[in-house]
């Protein structure tokens, strides 16, 4: 960025005291912080602001409360007092639209550039016919299209092109990635904590309690093995909360196969009960491409189910880091991961290739991808103007 951008704001949709969810994109308002203070004064602006994490507390950068979700006319018109008074040049989005009014208003009070960062999950139906030609339209005007959009992978970036129909020259790649583990944890003996039998292996899943995730699936899964097998050599651990735990406590019951799972709730143990773990599944209906999920099971040398989903299964080569089977297929999903409790040797060779695999998604790539992103959209500014 040039000195005369004087102000970087960064954007956050979040109370501030939730940050333990949203841990990448603060990693990345950090790295931005860190790369631009120098020339530039970077804020972040939260809706609202109860405990600051401690990364965004030791940032070089200002925390101030200014609610950007509000796009009613009355809230538009307080943020664009707030872009007008401390001079924001560059506005820094996460999961907003690419095109929209009230960017117009922004840029009247001063703003130049407004960048968007997509995480958000799931496939969208391609724009086709008329409606199609007037996105291609309206994102190629002035004013009230975002500068540069960033995809958090690749699938992202092309569902941003295709769906959006945002122009593949202000599309970037900032493909999400995890931070370097410091140590490697120590497996924990989870049959023993969890009081599993010895001799199954563990599916362990690691997510939110909801109906998006699918864990539902799981556990047909682990019925229709329960009703096929004689022997029970699976046992289902899901670690996460969320406002279905509940009631896929009571299905397990129900299905008569809560003596092969456990829920287990949220911990801060979780890289250490991957260790311990045998097979990883994540059958959501959507994600980025992956999630920061199945590079932890990936990270610990986990071979991981998913769907033939693209919007969940990029980081997963079937047969080489993992196993894919045709989505809500649950004979075909169950055959997997039989296969894989039966297999020792197959399960150890994925295992193995998944954590090789890692190397492509390490969040020092994505904060360098995230800087030049950047870089490249200011560029193309300065030169149009």
């Amino acid at each position: 960025m040039s000195p005369s951008q004087r102000t970087l704001l960064l954007v956050a949709n979040y109370d501030s005291g939730v940050g333990y969810a949203w841990w990448l994109m603060e990693s990345f308002w950090v790295a931005l912080a860190n790369h631009y203070c120098s020339q530039n004064q970077v804020i972040l602006a939260y809706p609202m602001i109860s405990k600051l994490p401690p990364a965004i507390r030791l940032a070089p950068l200002l925390a101030l409360e200014q609610d950007f979700n509000d796009t009613r006319l009355r809230a538009v018109y307080r943020q664009c007092r707030f872009l007008h008074h401390y001079k924001v040049r560059t506005v820094y989005f996460t999961d907003q639209h690419t095109l929209h009014w009230r960017y117009g208003l922004y840029r009247f009070y001063g703003v130049k550039s407004i960048i968007v960062h997509d995480h958000t999950p799931g496939l969208r139906t391609t724009a086709r016919g008329p409606k199609a030609w007037l996105k291609w339209l309206v994102h190629r005007l002035p004013w009230f299209g975002a500068d540069g959009v960033i995809g958090a992978t690749e699938f992202v970036r092309q569902r941003l092109v295709k769906v959006n129909c945002v122009p593949p020259s202000k599309c970037y790649t900032a493909a999400n990635g995890l931070p370097d583990q410091d140590y490697l944890p120590k497996a924990l003996d989870i049959h023993s904590i969890f009081q599993i039998p010895a001799e199954r292996k563990i599916l362990v899943m690691c997510s939110r309690a909801d109906r998006y995730k699918r864990v539902d699936f799981v556990l047909r899964c682990i019925a229709h093995l329960c009703t096929a097998t004689v022997k029970k050599n699976i046992h289902f651990l899901f670690i996460g909360d969320g406002p279905d735990l509940v009631n896929l406590s009571s299905m397990a019951t129900n299905t008569g196969i809560n003596d092969c799972c456990t829920f287990a709730g949220r911990r801060d143990d979780v890289p250490a009960i991957l260790e311990g773990a045998d097979i990883a599944i994540h059958p959501s209906r959507g994600e980025v491409g992956y999630s920061l999920s199945i590079l932890e099971y990936m990270r610990a040398g986990l071979p991981v189910v998913v769907p033939d989903n693209p919007s969940v299964n990029a980081a997963t080569v079937h047969m080489l880091s993992g196993m894919i089977y045709p989505e809500e297929d649950v004979e075909s999903a169950s055959k997997i991961l039989q296969q894989l409790a039966n297999d020792d040797t197959l399960r150890y060779r994925l295992g193995s290739e998944a954590k090789k695999a890692m190397k492509q998604y390490k969040l020092e790539l994505t904060h360098r991808a995230l800087l030049d992103a950047f870089a490249k959209i200011d560029q193309k500014r300065s030169y149009a103007q």
